[in-house]
C-alpha cells in the first residue's frame, strides 16, 4: 500500500513537472503570435508557472524513491532559476518600454 501511494506521488510530481515546462514554451510561443498583447498577461503566465515549479519541487521531495527524488530536484531547480531569470528580463522590458 505505500509502495502504490510512493509510486503515485512520485508520477504525480513527473506529470506535474512536464505538464508547466510545456505550458510555458505554449505561453513563450503564443505570447510571440500577438504582438500588441500586454507584456504583463505573459510576466503574470510565466509567474504561475513559477509557483508551479515549486509545487511539483516540494511534492518530488516527498517521494520515497531516491532517484526519482534527485531528479526532480535537479530539474525543477533548474527550470525554476531558468523561469525566474527569464521573468525577471520580462519586467526588466516591461519597465524600460514603460506602461
Amino acid at each position: 500500500m505505500d509502495n502504490q501511494k510512493g509510486n503515485k506521488q512520485a508520477a504525480i510530481s513527473l506529470i506535474l513537472t512536464v505538464t508547466l515546462v510545456i505550458a510555458a514554451l505554449l505561453v513563450l510561443f503564443i505570447g510571440r503570435s500577438f504582438p500588441n498583447s500586454d507584456l504583463r498577461i505573459s510576466i503574470g503566465l510565466f509567474f504561475l508557472i513559477d509557483i508551479g515549479f515549486i509545487v511539483a519541487m516540494i511534492l518530488g521531495i516527498k517521494t520515497k524513491q531516491f532517484g526519482i527524488r534527485v531528479f526532480i530536484l535537479i530539474s525543477n531547480g533548474l527550470f525554476f532559476v531558468a523561469l525566474t531569470f527569464f521573468n525577471f528580463a520580462l519586467a526588466l522590458a516591461y519597465g524600460v518600454s514603460g506602461p
